[in-house]
């Protein structure tokens, strides 16, 4: 126990979630789970056990972190068998480490870990730690403060050897300019295209080629279990059309909610910029903006100036018009300067991240509340919305329950609530067409043990803020071994596919030899093999794919005026050619800001390699056994 903080602190916090308390890598206690610990094992490393309670502690906050982060794309990003496997990994090596500090002597002393917890903000009140606030956090989240405290120590000792790392990292100067050297470093090439599909032309596919592809891989062309549902749909969009509304309540709500129907003032005004595309140029900019001022007060006209002088393409072929717009449209120092000039005055020169600007406030459209008669439409949908908004949590509290009392029918829930039971089309695991068979959550409910197995209402799904779903199942579609005539033209897609595939590899392996010999590339060009002199690009070029980047900045460098060759492939299975013909080498003249952000880049490899080595070789010498139960338990 931590006597100096449990004595030494008072007050009170609002509720707060554990992820702001701690770094994610740390296990912490949640004390249900300890009252009940678990008896299975998912791992054993170096003959201790990992426990079924600690794989499930630190799973069930990953999976509360990432839903928290991804919301509705949780199901469609994260596959639940990669999580699992992750989260065992995190803990081996969270093992691993911690075995390896009691061998060697690495400890954490009580006063070490007082001063981290004390540090954390999320236990302040007042700018000081706070004993009550401490508790209050702790309880509020199932923890218990010998739990916690625990916990705490054993992540300082992983974070010490992590440290033994990153203390070892050193980046010399010049390890700082190579990697400058490279980072800016660009690339002169060409490349030539060799498209499989060209060549999947010319190849004939057998009757028996397809007979013998179908015996051999039978198993890769057994449908898949499918179900059909039955499903009750909630839908605020629809409860909103069938509202009754009438003249009175209308102009009530417009009366109400006036806000919404408020035109707010807008601002007509034209420009001239000045660029400025360097610091070096900023006193020539503000020279030149303060010239085309005087020549204004001079009585020249603004248009004129604007379509002679301004840096704007957008505006300047207009006289500098930018239209009318509202308050905050514009960069802050633009927009200040517009909303605080009169009609036709004309700004002294602003600056802003662009440039030097002369603005001319040409018109002034005041804030107005627009006639009810104007608005009508749109007071009418926002009304109806409102009505819904109400009527769809009260429904789906019915429907809830409803369906929940009667788990073996939806009818029920469907007289009582207006809504017709409708019937999906069929599909499978991997989900299916139409909104409901392409939401993740359906599919799931629908090959869950309770709505399949059980033949029971799921419970309600939410499609949407506005949506939601209950289903049950209608029939299951069993497995089945499609016949050789069902899928005989997709195999022979496929083989002529894969072989188009290998004949570009092919082809792309023989010229690459007569390259090498001195051939030239353009000279391999015609149907099907395109050729392309793509000239100068950096690492950073959008317009070339990222795996040809990746393939040319590996690519040896020319000798003298010879150039150099190499061979990639396209996602799609085409063949690519690279002919490196120059490079030019980044410049190594570097602010002192970039040559520090540089060199703590190369410190963070380094220190990442020497952790990974570390690892590396304590995982060697230790007995790590991963049982079977980590993938379903729950």
């Amino acid at each position: 126990m931590l006597q100096k903080i449990r004595e030494n602190s008072q007050g009170w916090i609002a509720w707060t979630i554990v992820a702001l308390i701690v770094v994610t890598f740390a296990l912490f206690g949640i004390e249900q789970y300890a009252q009940s610990e678990r008896t299975i094992i998912v791992a054993e490393v170096n003959g201790k056990d990992i426990t079924g309670t600690e794989f499930l502690i630190l799973y069930h906050r990953q999976k509360q972190r990432l839903h928290s982060q991804l919301g509705d794309l949780y199901d469609q990003i994260v596959q639940d068998e990669v999580l699992r496997t992750k989260v065992l990994d995190s803990l081996i090596e969270s093992r691993v480490i911690q075995q390896w500090a009691s061998d060697n002597d690495v400890v954490v002393s009580d006063e070490q870990l007082s001063a981290t917890i004390e540090s954390s903000a999320i236990f302040h009140k007042d700018g000081k730690f706070d004993k009550e606030t401490y508790s209050l956090i702790l309880s509020n989240n199932g923890l218990s403060v010998a739990r916690y405290e625990y916990e705490q120590r054993m992540f300082l000792i992983e974070n010490q050897y992590k440290e033994l790392s990153s203390s070892s990292a050193i980046a010399t100067q010049t390890q700082v300019k190579q990697l400058a050297k490279l980072q800016q470093q660009e690339r002169n090439f060409n490349y030539l295209r060799i498209d499989h599909n060209q060549l999947a032309k010319k190849i004939k596919i057998t009757k028996d080629k397809v007979a013998d592809f179908y015996d051999k891989n039978k198993q890769n062309f057994i449908t898949s279990k499918k179900v059909k549902v039955d499903y009750l749909l909630l839908s605020q969009q629809d409860i909103a059309k069938k509202i009754v509304v009438n003249e009175d309540d209308l102009k009530n709500y417009y009366q109400d909610n006036q806000d919404q129907f408020t035109s707010v003032e807008q601002r007509e005004a034209s420009h001239i910029l000045v660029k400025v595309d360097n610091t070096g140029k900023d006193v020539e900019a503000l020279q030149k903006i303060i010239e085309i001022q005087n020549k204004i007060k001079a009585g020249e006209d603004f248009a004129k100036l604007a379509r002679k002088n301004s840096d704007d393409p957008g505006s300047a072929n207009l006289g500098g018009d930018l239209g009318k717009f509202k308050q905050g449209i514009m960069v802050a120092e633009f927009d200040e300067s517009v909303f605080s000039l009169e009609e036709g005055q004309i700004s002294e020169p602003i600056k802003t991240d662009f440039g030097y600007h002369l603005i001319k406030l040409n018109k002034i459209y005041p804030k107005y509340i627009k006639a009810y008669k104007d608005v009508k439409n749109e007071v009418e949908n926002s009304f109806r919305e409102k009505e819904a908004e109400k009527q769809y949590f009260n429904l789906l509290d019915k429907l809830n329950t409803l369906t929940y009392e009667h788990p073996d029918t939806l009818e029920i829930a469907a007289d009582e609530l207006g809504i017709k039971v409708k019937t999906s089309t069929a599909f499978s695991k991997d989900g299916g067409e139409g909104v409901l068979a392409s939401n993740s959550k359906v599919v799931v409910a629908a090959f869950s043990e309770e709505v399949m197995k059980n033949k029971i209402n799921s419970s309600t799904i939410e499609l949407s803020d506005i949506s939601s779903v209950v289903i049950r199942i209608n029939q299951i579609i069993v497995e089945k071994q499609q016949e050789l005539a069902e899928v005989s033209m997709n195999i022979a897609a496929e083989i002529k596919k894969q072989a188009g595939i290998k004949a570009s590899a092919d082809l792309a392996k023989d010229i690459l030899a007569k390259l090498n010999s001195g051939a030239k590339l353009e000279f391999f060009a015609k149907e099907g093999l395109e050729y392309q002199a793509k000239g100068w690009v950096n690492r950073q070029d959008s317009e070339v794919l990222p795996q040809i980047i990746e393939v040319l900045f590996k690519t040896p460098r020319p000798v003298g005026d010879k150039s150099t060759f190499t061979s990639a492939v396209y996602p799609t299975g085409d063949s690519v050619l690279i002919e490196v013909i120059s490079v030019k080498d980044g410049s190594i003249t570097l602010s002192k800001e970039e040559a520090e952000q540089l060199k703590m880049s190369v410190e963070s490899t380094h220190s990442e390699s020497e952790y990974n080595a570390r690892i590396s070789a304590i995982f060697e010498s230790a007995e790590i056994d991963r049982k079977e139960s980590y993938k379903t338990l729950k």
